[in-house]
C-alpha cells in the first residue's frame, strides 16, 4: 500500500494555536477522521505519496495501552525497515499514518479523554526541534526508537530495543546528544547499560545515570570515538558502570560509619 500523508499546510493548520482547542475536541468526541473533511473542507484530506508499506493492524489488546508499544514499534520497523532517515524526518508522512491508518491506534494508545496532554506532545508535532518532535511524536516515536537501537548483529535484532522501551526517558537523553550519531557509540552504551541491569545494577540511580552520560560525553570530546571498535566502547562503558557503582557504595558505606 502507499502511504498517504497530510501537506505541510494541512499540518500547520492542525497545529496553530487559534485551532488546538477545536482540533482537540474534534479528536476527543470523533472515533473515526471523517471530520478532517469538515475542517478542510474537501473530499480526500491525503494526498497519496511514493512511500509503500507493508499493510497491517497494531496490537491494540492490552488492557494499559502503553504495554503495547514495543510491539508495535517492531511491527511498524518491519513494514517501513526501507525508509531513509531523510523519509523519516518529514513530519507529513507520519502525520498522514497518525490521522489516517492509524487513527483508532492513536484513539487507543493516546486517548484524550483520559489525558489531554498527549494532544500536543503525540498526535501533533511540537514545533519546538524536528529531532525532539519524531523522537516524542505518538507514530514516528515507535519507528525511531528500534531504528536507533535496531541491531542486526545479535540474534535477535531487538534486544537491545526491548531494553530501551523499558527506560524511554534514557533514550531520548542518549539521542538529544552528539554522540548518537555514532552507531557504535550508541549500541554499545546501550549493550553495556542492558549487561550492566542484568547483572544486578541499577540505571535508575542517577548517580550511575548522570555518571555514565558525562563519561561518554568526556570521551567523545577527548578522542575520536570512532577510532574504537564498538567491543572497545563496550568494556569502557561498562567498567564506568562498575567503576560507578563501587565509588556509590563506596560513599554509602562511608556515611553510614560517620553515623554509627
Amino acid at each position: 500500500m502507499k502511504i498517504k500523508i497530510l501537506s505541510e499546510e494541512k499540518l500547520e493548520t492542525l497545529s496553530t494555536k487559534e485551532n488546538l482547542e477545536v482540533i482537540e475536541k474534534y479528536i476527543k468526541d470523533n472515533p473515526t477522521n471523517e471530520w478532517l473533511k469538515d475542517v478542510f473542507k474537501v473530499d480526500e484530506p491525503f494526498t497519496l505519496s511514493k512511500v509503500d508499506m507493508e499493510d497491517f493492524e497494531m496490537d491494540m489488546s492490552a488492557e494499559r495501552p502503553e504495554d503495547t508499544d514495543f510491539e508495535n514499534a517492531k511491527r511498524l520497523f518491519e513494514a517501513l525497515k526501507h525508509l531513509s532517515e531523510s523519509t523519516a524526518c518529514d513530519t507529513r508522512l507520519w502525520a498522514g499514518l497518525t490521522f489516517d491508518k492509524f487513527y483508532s491506534y492513536m484513539q487507543y494508545r493516546y486517548n484524550l479523554s483520559t489525558n489531554n496532554k498527549y494532544f500536543k506532545n503525540k498526535w501533533l508535532f511540537q514545533g519546538q526541534s524536528r529531532k525532539a518532535d519524531l523522537f516524542r511524536q505518538g507514530i514516528s516515536m515507535l519507528w525511531w526508537y528500534v531504528y536507533l537501537t535496531y541491531d542486526d548483529s545479535l540474534e535477535n535484532p531487538y534486544e537491545l530495543t526491548e531494553f530501551c522501551f523499558k527506560h524511554k526517558d534514557f533514550l531520548i537523553s542518549i539521542y538529544s546528544r552528539t554522540y548518537s550519531g555514532s552507531k557504535n557509540v550508541r549500541l554499545a552504551l546501550i549493550q553495556a547499560l542492558r549487561d550492566y541491569e542484568r547483572d544486578g545494577g541499577s540505571i535508575e540511580k542517577k548517580e550511575i545515570y548522570n555518571g555514565i552520560v558525562k563519561y561518554v560525553s568526556f570521551l567523545g570530546g577527548a578522542y575520536l570515538v570512532d577510532v574504537f571498535s564498538r567491543e572497545e566502547l563496550y568494556e569502557k562503558f561498562y567498567d564506568e558502570l562498575i567503576r560507578l557503582e563501587t565509588n556509590l557504595n563506596n560513599k554509602t558505606t562511608s556515611r553510614f560509619s560517620l553515623s554509627d
